[in-house]
């Protein structure tokens, strides 16, 4: 139960993982250093919480 909890909250993270990179890229085109900084924030807070999952 726990193991299928954890590729469900994995594979969510991994779709967020993505979609914040995107959004990233978007914002540095744009030339918006604040938000790139804040979502970046949010990027390594979620990249973190994914690597103590797993561990």
């Amino acid at each position: 139960m726990r193991k299928a909890q954890n590729k469900t909250i994995m594979k969510k993270n991994a779709n967020e993982i993505f979609m914040l990179q995107y959004r990233i890229k978007r914002y540095q085109a744009m030339g918006n250093g604040a938000m790139c900084q804040a979502l970046n924030g949010k990027l390594q807070k979620l990249l973190a919480k994914q690597a103590n999952i797993t561990m």
